[in-house]
């Protein structure tokens, strides 16, 4: 069959294809795990949107207009020709029609494998690698013009009860003192921040559902934060920058290893650090474990006490199901 034949095989896949996704193929069978360590939080983005964008090609070509012009073996044939345009491996099996709801820079994810390496080897070296230079002058011109509001829903604060039950009280809460303080996503080693969270649900999944105690109350004092969990909206002269950070591993990457060395969040410890140079008091976040519309709330002024800053509402304990 010649290459004519597959060229016309070709504009009818993807004629098709669009007509089924209005979305471009993300990655294929070859590349799909890849595609989601680069990009994790695609993975739970807008309801887990690109885990419904998955089609086999067998079921692709008994639904399409193909069927009407190629038999099923002369579809086997040709697709086998047609490489992913992600990772250049012959489509086969099934295909994720997505494209990340921004607009994501050529080569882009060259980037995300050289900062992850600049993070591993040599993190005190970040600013030397432009797109973390970006990071930081995006922050402080955001710095200009996010000013304080009041946190208009009630958060949620969650402390493990796996040692023993924890007193009802707000000290409980509150920052820890710094001799305890482990490296976190958004903290260094030994500097204490407050992770907060949207629902009860998402603190049990941030303790790996552990029993614990949650604190439910409102925060007082009005806070500047900085979003990302929604850039294009609240920040949207950045937006595009902030989602390429947020999308990927440099923010978002799952941390397995409950080890002291955590380099998976080197990048999101150099904004929390940008942030609160910037002024910002609070940064909100996707969480990493759950989807739909939760997130995280990460109180980097350590100024804003829960002793002085909230109101108690309710205390939920939550066990183990």
């Amino acid at each position: 069959m010649s290459n004519i034949n597959l060229n016309a095989f070709e504009e009818y896949f993807y004629h098709d294809l669009e007509k089924w996704f209005s979305a471009d193929i993300a990655c294929c069978d070859h590349c799909y795990e890849d595609f989601l360590s680069m990009w994790p939080h695609a993975d739970n983005a807008d309801d887990c949107f690109f885990q419904t964008q998955s089609i086999g090609l067998d079921c692709f070509y008994s639904g399409s207009y193909l069927q009407d012009v190629y038999s099923k073996t002369e579809f086997d044939h040709f697709i086998a020709q047609i490489p992913c345009p992600r990772c250049g491996n012959a489509l086969g099996w099934n295909i994720w029609a997505y494209n990340l709801p921004f607009d994501v820079p050529r080569d882009f994810e060259a980037t995300i494998v050289q900062v992850s390496d600049l993070a591993r080897s040599t993190p005190f070296l970040l600013l030397e690698n432009d797109f973390c230079k970006k990071v930081l002058s995006a922050i402080r011109d955001l710095s200009k013009t996010v000013v304080s509001v009041s946190f208009n829903t009630t958060l949620f604060r969650a402390r493990s009860t796996n040692s023993g039950p924890l007193p009802k009280n707000i000290l409980t809460f509150d920052f820890p003192p710094a001799l305890v303080v482990q490296e976190g996503r958004y903290n260094h080693s030994g500097s204490p921040v407050l992770y907060l969270a949207s629902d009860n649900e998402t603190c049990r999944a941030e303790l790996r559902n552990s029993p614990c105690l949650v604190l439910e109350f409102e925060l007082l004092p009005p806070i500047r934060v900085l979003d990302l969990t929604d850039p294009f909206t609240a920040h949207g002269e950045h937006a595009d920058l902030l989602n390429c950070l947020v999308y990927s591993a440099l923010a978002s990457a799952k941390q397995s290893d409950d080890g002291w060395h955590k380099p998976h969040y080197v990048v999101s410890r150099f904004v929390a650090d940008c942030a609160r140079a910037a002024g910002f008091d609070a940064i909100k976040y996707p969480s990493t474990r759950r989807t739909a519309k939760n997130f995280n709330l990460v109180l980097v002024n350590t100024s804003m006490s829960l002793a002085s800053s909230a109101r108690i509402i309710n205390y939920h304990q939550m066990i183990t199901t």
